[in-house]
């Protein structure tokens, strides 16, 4: 496996060379995603799909780690934006990277967001179909790109704040 020096070199040059990655069956394997969330203390390993089918009670305990903690209440978290999160946490591993993806921000209700510098009033948080978050050692422009590359929908890119935003609406990029 490739090392941390590795993944960060090939960074510089996404995308191209995010396309090193093993691709063959990637999507049939089980998806799994590994998360921390400093607000809360949480972290979380789960596999939520596997042999072509949701995996319900990771699923389940999956949505309550995004939840919005200031809310203290979850919601569906959207299919796509875990694959979103497997596949970065799955190039990680690949690249013999072995940590959590940090989450800042997951799930929010209006009174959260609301309360949230710089929220969109229509933003996917509030649809369970947002992320933020960055990981510890690897620098926020390359998991923007990385973001970027996976295509899954809008990429935004806050070093002033020190995350990325991504979600799995329309594509798009924007730096904040």
């Amino acid at each position: 496996m490739p090392s941390r020096r590795a993944f960060l070199l090939a960074a510089a040059f996404a995308p191209e060379a995010f396309a090193q990655a093993p691709v063959q069956g990637f999507w049939e394997q089980p998806r799994w995603v590994w998360l921390r969330r400093p607000a809360t203390g949480e972290e979380i390993r789960a596999v939520y799909w596997a042999q072509g089918n949701l995996v319900q009670q990771e699923y389940v305990r999956l949505c309550w780690f995004l939840r919005d903690v200031r809310a203290g209440k979850s919601m569906w978290m959207s299919p796509v934006l875990l694959d979103m999160l497997y596949a970065s946490s799955s190039w990680l591993a690949w690249h013999g990277i072995a940590r959590p993806i940090t989450t800042t921000s997951g799930a929010r209700f209006v009174q959260t967001n609301d309360k949230t510098e710089g929220a969109a009033k229509a933003s996917l948080h509030l649809e369970g179909r947002a992320h933020d978050g960055f990981i510890p050692g690897v620098s926020l422009e390359s998991m923007a790109k990385l973001g970027i590359w996976l295509g899954g929908g809008g990429v935004g890119y806050y070093p002033g704040k020190n995350f990325c935003h991504w979600d799995d609406g329309r594509v798009r990029f924007w730096r904040n």
